[in-house]
């Protein structure tokens, strides 16, 4: 649509299956991924797309491209929406859907005031047992500052490294379930195995105690290439039904580690893993990431959270859809301890959705069986954010923000307004119809009388 809102683009996005596709006019709309979905960045949208749900009548051109017109116009360029902390592979289904897609922001818009809240949390606790291997960035990049908050709210200023230390230490606190287990190795210009898959909470904070004092700061490269292969090595002998797990802590910068470098300023410390590295493989670190994940042949998936959003982490995000696993952000180092306990020990506590617009509140939707996502909320006439966290034992552990409008009667009152245009261009034209015979009777009456001033005196009689 081109004209006077040309900058508005309004359109119907299918979110219904196959059948929707074909011709019907109702089906369930199916789920989409709301941690795969990129940011709606904070601006005003360039353009916006109506989206209504299965079985609802799209409103005439006219009707969309008005209310479009005011969705942008309303539309807060100091919010972002869709995940805006983490992502925990939150799986929901319309109308809970904000993101961009073709240059156009997609906004849902209902005609009820009750929605229904429909989705499932794919979490590790519905798998069954698991086997853990943490890899934790200890490069040089590690030693930039980065605030933490205590249990007690206070924060203060740490380095990355250490941030990621007591994230690990928080996650032992809880430990204690027979269904996981996991290690953790440091990967800087050298790779240290720290402990083991099976100990206890107990061993576990006592080599994290020893790393800390003879690892106080992150050191040189980034090898972690020998830190997987090293993983690997611990997983191998995994029990068969016993699920095996890689979760990376890392900025998401590219790794080099020197390793793989035929020059002069090759990388020649030790890796535990060593037997396992084929140069022939690849000649960059990305490369040899590539192979790490063929060579697994899908029996491991890897977990890259990554925890500077600005990094494109595009090695992280291949391994990571190589090996069957996804590539989790969060918006700085702070954010690593909440997120951490929910990613690998499934320590969620509840799921919640407010609109902050009005202040209501959902309630717990996570079902018994701690997977699936039921409920509602209510909505007020407009726009309304809604927001779900995803709660944790440390916090929020994934926040995802929409931006829904609840236009009760709308249609109806774009019709009537038609119906008032309508009648009063009606009567106008009456009133201009009637002007118009009356001119022309007018003109008729001064022609007759002309015709009757200029007529010929008449003939005397005989």
């Amino acid at each position: 649509m081109r004209g006077p809102l040309s900058y508005v683009s309004v359109a119907v996005l299918a979110l219904s299956c196959a059948a929707t596709a074909q011709g019907a006019e109702s089906a369930e709309p199916t789920p989409y991924r709301a941690d795969l979905l990129p940011a709606v960045e904070p601006r005003t949208p360039d353009e916006v797309e109506l989206l209504f749900g299965p079985g609802d009548r799209p409103w005439p051109e006219g009707v969309q491209a008005q209310f479009g017109a005011r969705v942008r116009a309303e539309w807060p360029a100091d919010r972002s929406y869709g995940a805006v902390l983490a992502g925990l592979g939150v799986e929901l289904r319309w109308p809970l859907v904000t993101k961009e897609q073709r240059g156009a922001v997609l906004v849902p818009v209902v005609e009820v005031s009750h929605v229904a809240i429909d989705g499932e949390l794919h979490m590790p606790a519905a798998r069954g047992p698991r086997r853990v291997v943490l890899l934790v960035d200890a490069s040089s990049s590690a030693n930039s500052l980065a605030s933490f908050e205590a249990a007690d709210g206070a924060r203060e200023r740490v380095s990355v490294l250490e941030a990621e230390r007591r994230a690990l230490e928080h996650l032992a606190d809880g430990l204690g379930s027979d269904w996981l287990e996991f290690g953790v190795i440091a990967f800087g210009e050298e790779t240290w195995p720290i402990v083991e898959p099976g100990a206890s909470a107990a061993q576990l904070h006592e080599a994290l105690a020893r790393f800390r004092s003879e690892h106080p700061s992150g050191v040189g490269r980034t090898d972690a290439v020998c830190a997987l292969w090293t993983a690997w090595d611990w997983l191998e002998s995994t029990p068969s039904g016993v699920e095996r797990e890689i979760v990376v802590l890392t900025d998401g910068d590219a790794p080099f580690s020197g390793r793989f470098d035929t020059s002069a300023q090759r990388n020649a410390s030790p890796c535990p893993a060593s037997h396992r590295l084929t140069p022939g493989e690849g000649g960059s670190d990305p490369m040899q990431m590539v192979s790490f994940a063929r060579r697994l042949h899908g029996d491991v998936t890897v977990t890259p959270l990554i925890f500077e959003p600005e990094r494109r982490a595009l090695p992280w995000r291949q391994l990571a859809e190589r090996s069957g696993g996804s590539l989790v952000r969060v918006p700085g180092p702070a954010a690593i301890d909440a997120v951490l306990p929910a990613l690998v020990a499934s320590r969620i506590e509840r799921v919640v959705a407010r609109n902050a617009t009005t202040r209501a509140a959902s309630g717990d939707l996570l079902q018994a069986d701690r997977a699936r996502l039921a409920g509602g909320l209510e909505l007020a006439p407009g726009a309304n954010d809604v927001e779900l966290a995803v709660e944790s034992d440390r916090g929020t552990a994934a926040l995802f923000r929409f931006r829904i409008y609840f236009a009760p009667d709308e249609l109806a009152r774009a019709l009537a307004e038609v119906r008032e245009r309508n009648h009063a261009l009606e009567v106008r034209a009456a009133t201009l119809d009637g002007e118009a015979r009356a001119a022309r009777e007018a003109i008729r009456r001064r022609a007759l009388d002309v015709r009757t001033d200029s007529a010929p005196p008449a003939a005397p009689a005989p």
